[in-house]
């Protein structure tokens, strides 16, 4: 073979090669997808008792890169990822690393539950640490769990000053992950009373007298994060050692209770089940007066109050019913199922 025939033959075996590299090119993206979404089990993926203190931390450096809502979120699937690997590896979550340098570089990074921030992008709503630690107990744990431990976080967190004290004393010492503080003072602590983050934040400003554009607000809340992210795994940490019950309950505040003799979710309209939750009634319904007598006011739903009960026939009920709603509210308690399936 002369040197034209080798070269000739050289570029016909390449070019054969290079179309067939193509076409396998062309054909990886659909068969990975294929593989990939045969590798994705149902869930829930499972769960293994995790260091709370490590998720605490976690969720302070996640809400300086994610805010409150994808910073929880972050921190205790970033702790699952590391105990348990896959299925958890799937998740779009960057590493500790990637994150410690976007927040030193003040640079962008994407998680799920991002848009939770402020109580979903900024309105204010359901605080965003409970609600991006629910959704990473979704991931975890069966439904009927998901539901208990979501239930008896947010009722702890209605009820829980924030910062902790543990947060303020890691804030202090520089024992958190960031690499600089938006604020190293151990901060005033203050109970909201609610699940909202409008009522938490509020209720915390006018506490310690900094504004809700401050760095220590917005340190505060970064130690809440931390807070939340950590009970969450406590509570799973309980629930996976049988002993949920011992450490968190649903219990309800004796006005709410009141309250739930008439107004809860049922059947019969005119007595009064027009509204349904566990939320404590005295966060937002302050003002009881037009239960004091039969009137015309209206409520915040455009509902004559005479159309319900007057001050007689609530209070005849609120003695003997408050005693029989405890009672129920500890049962559904016991029984998770059937309260999930009933309120969905």
């Amino acid at each position: 073979m002369d040197r034209r025939d080798f070269l000739k033959s050289t570029l016909a075996v390449s070019g054969v090669m290079l179309l067939g590299g193509a076409n396998v090119a062309l054909a990886a993206p659909e068969e990975t997808q294929s593989r990939q979404a045969d590798e994705v089990p149902p869930l829930p993926w499972g769960y293994e008792e995790l260091d709370p203190e490590y998720v605490r931390k976690l969720g302070h450096l996640g809400y300086y890169a994610f805010a409150c809502s994808g910073g929880a979120f972050w921190a205790i699937m970033t702790a699952l990822r590391e105990k348990i690997g896959y299925p958890y590896t799937l998740l779009p979550l960057p590493s500790i690393e990637e994150v410690k340098t976007a927040v030193a570089e003040k640079k962008s990074l994407m998680v799920p539950m991002l848009y939770g921030e402020g109580g979903v992008g900024g309105f204010a709503s359901l605080c965003g640490a409970p609600n991006g630690a629910c959704s990473a107990i979704n991931y975890a744990v069966e439904k009927e769990v998901v539901l208990d431990v979501s239930r008896k976080l947010l009722r702890w967190y209605e009820k829980t000053p924030f910062p902790s004290e543990i947060s303020n004393e890691y804030a202090v010492n520089h024992q958190f992950l960031v690499p600089k503080y938006k604020s190293d003072k151990s901060l005033p602590q203050s109970v909201a009373n609610s699940v909202l983050c409008h009522v938490s934040v509020s209720r915390w400003c006018v506490a310690s007298g900094y504004a809700s554009g401050s760095s220590e607000r917005s340190e505060r809340c970064g130690r809440l994060t931390g807070d939340v992210a950590a009970m969450a795994v406590s509570f799973l940490n309980a629930q996976l050692n049988g002993k949920l019950d011992e450490v968190a309950s649903l219990s309800l505040t004796q006005s709410t209770t009141e309250c739930r003799t008439c107004h809860e979710k049922g059947t019969d309209y005119e007595e009064g089940d027009f509204t349904r939750g566990y939320m404590e009634c005295e966060s937002c319904h302050t003002d009881m007066r037009p239960h004091i007598a039969e009137n015309k006011i209206r409520t915040a739903f455009g509902v004559d109050v005479e159309t319900w009960a007057g001050a007689a026939a609530v209070g005849t009920v609120a003695g003997i019913g408050s005693h029989l709603v405890a009672n129920k509210v500890r049962n559904k308690e016991n029984g998770a199922t059937e309260e999930g399936q009933e309120d969905s």
